[in-house]
């Protein structure tokens, strides 16, 4: 046997198939990927065990009697949760079994209970993942790592022979990995459900470990498109898992920071060049793939930053994007290429918008060239539109425009939000147009069939948007862009609450009372005043509406006169109204925290 094949064969793992599937047969592999690896196994019987399982799925308020029939008996109550998760694709730390009235706890035996044949067994559940899939993805992804792992130096010489490059594609299994992905993550209903077991089972550090490999091999070297593409999936897989991480493991997201960045620069981007790698040892390997798997790793690269953001809550966290010039150049350049698609330029405003959150990057944000190219890239039509089933291509292409110039201004009014961040002076007139223009054409009911049809995007905090609108500067100040960031922000909460989710999330940030006093703070007259009672009315069509508390209606007078939604929710009235007569003579800074 040849060297390749003796490598390929070392590499070869059982879950390999001639039927194509992607994500079938990995039961061999399956008591060795989960956390209860460690419990007892099934012990052998001689006869087949049958139990009746009432499945009650509390979401959902179903009752449902399978029979669960097994030729090994359980030993306990862990080992029997296990069977059931294969059988029931219910995973292990969800279930709830209950015999009789009696609560099963995990390490006691079966017999302990004294069940036998036919017994009934309750079990209690909030959701199902794809089990198998899930399983096949992880041990796919533990072979790709243990293989990059071991041949870094050949990776790493660029010297790729046609036999190794064949070993690279049949161990990687890329596409396997590609349909096991989409399985599991573009189902709507489990996509968090399956992310989340895929944490629990310690796919986010088989993850994190393959990415930290794989960043290893510049791209100038790596002569093979397999593992880019691989590349690509682990960043996707990232951005999922962080959606779903508890709090007790922000530092692993955290720590991922500085590779994620390192895959957002893989290649400089600018308007003018975009230095795709070029696969001179595969000749099959056209410039069109190059650019593609490039575009896909940026777009999942953003992504990740933005959900890193969202979750980690951590300023330094954020500045250590935003300091970075090449991280900021990247971002315009993303924004300043044509041959991106709309997905991608409005990623990266996302991405934007959450860093401009947060006063302490304003500095770095402000940036003449960034906000250049955001305001140049709603004026570009692009060739490939967003598409939306059942709309006519005039109003996709209207959506496109609308959604990317919505996402522009919320970074531009996050940023003229404190006094302390102007923008740039030469840029207030072409600013201010820019704002203009979007309330003058933006249509929001477009914005809310795409909102309500894609279910792309979910606000996790509406905090940031009620804070632009309560920003005393945004009344206080006589300059036009204030005042339209004022109206920007009034805008867009039309927009975010056009999903029952969202409204939702604003009444479990307490932020509903402060809307309902919203319109009682803005001066008769005012274009704002008219929408904000519009969104009073939007909301009430939704759910009953009740008056403000008495201690909510001060603070929103102190937040919209004073010293903005920050404080005036945070600390006591009796501080804020010391605070508010102190500070009366001075510029309001709104996330500048209070002396404790």
């Amino acid at each position: 046997m040849g060297n390749a094949e003796a490598k390929e064969a070392k590499y070869a793992t059982v879950t390999d198939r001639s039927d194509g599937e992607g994500c079938k047969g990995a039961r061999e592999e399956r008591s060795g990927e989960a956390d209860y690896s460690k419990l007892p196994c099934l012990s052998e019987q001689s006869k087949t065990i049958s139990f009746n399982v009432l499945l009650l799925c509390a979401p959902h308020n179903t009752t449902t009697s399978r029979t669960f029939t097994t030729t090994k008996f359980p030993e306990s109550v862990a080992a029997l949760k296990l069977a059931i998760q294969e059988e029931f694709q219910v995973p292990v730390y969800d279930q709830k079994l209950s015999f009789g009235s009696t609560v099963m706890a995990d390490g006691e035996s079966l017999d302990f209970y004294r069940l036998k044949d036919g017994d009934q067994i309750t079990l209690e559940y909030t959701t199902t993942v794809d089990v198998e899939c899930a399983f096949h993805l992880m041990s796919l992804l533990r072979n790709a790592l243990e293989f990059v792992k071991n041949e870094q130096s050949q990776l790493a010489s660029g010297k790729i022979s046609p036999e190794f490059s064949k070993m690279i594609s049949d161990t990687l299994h890329v596409k396997d990995i590609d349909q096991c992905i989409k399985q599991l993550m573009f189902s709507s209903e489990k996509l968090l459900a399956n992310a989340d077991f895929i944490l629990k089972n310690g796919g986010l550090d088989v993850i994190t470990s393959l990415h930290s490999l794989l960043l290893k091999q510049t791209w100038n070297n790596i002569c093979h498109l397999d593992l880019q593409y691989l590349e690509k999936h682990v960043l996707y897989l990232l951005s999922s898992n962080y959606t779903v991480i508890p709090h007790h493991l922000k530092y692993k997201v955290v720590n991922s920071l500085d590779n994620v960045i390192g895959s957002f620069l893989r290649v400089p981007i600018s308007s003018k060049h975009i230095a795709v790698p070029q696969n001179l040892n595969l000749p099959d390997t056209t410039r069109s793939q190059q650019f593609i798997v490039l575009a896909e790793v940026l777009f999942h690269a953003v992504q990740s930053l933005s959900q890193q953001v969202i979750i980690t809550e951590d300023e330094q966290h954020q500045i250590q994007i935003v300091s970075n010039q090449n991280v900021i150049k990247q971002f315009t350049g993303c924004l300043e290429t044509p041959t991106f698609t709309p997905s991608m330029h409005i990623n990266v405003l996302c991405c934007l918008e959450n860093l401009s959150y947060n006063a302490y990057t304003h500095k770095y944000l402000s940036n003449v060239d960034l906000i250049g190219a955001l305001m140049k890239v709603a004026e570009r039509t692009s060739s490939h539109p967003i598409q939306l089933e059942d709309m006519d291509p005039e109003l996709c292409l209207k959506l496109e425009s609308d959604l990317v110039m919505y996402f522009g201004v919320m970074v531009i009014s996050h940023l003229a939000l404190i006094k302390a961040a102007l923008l740039p002076e030469q840029l207030s007139s072409q600013v201010e147009f820019f704002l203009t223009r979007f309330l003058r054409s933006v249509d929001c009911s477009l914005l809310h069939t795409w909102m309500v049809k894609t279910r792309g995007f979910r606000w996790q905090d509406i905090f940031p948007t009620v804070r632009l609108v309560y920003s005393p500067l945004c009344r206080a100040s006589l300059c036009p862009i204030d005042l339209l960031c004022f109206e920007a922000g009034v805008c867009s909460l039309h927009i975010i609450l056009s999903r029952d989710d969202e409204m939702q999330t604003l009444i479990k940030q307490g932020l509903l009372d402060y809307l309902i006093c919203l319109p009682w703070h803005i001066s008769e007259g005012f274009e704002a005043r008219k929408k904000a009672k519009l969104l009073l009315e939007k909301v009430g069509s939704h759910m009953p509406l009740q008056p403000p508390s008495l201690n909510n209606i001060v603070r929103s007078k102190l937040a919209a006169t004073c010293c903005g939604l920050t404080k005036a929710i945070r600390y006591d009235c009796h501080q804020l109204v010391d605070y508010c007569q102190k500070t009366s003579t001075e510029p309001y800074k709104e996330q500048i925290q209070m002396d404790k």
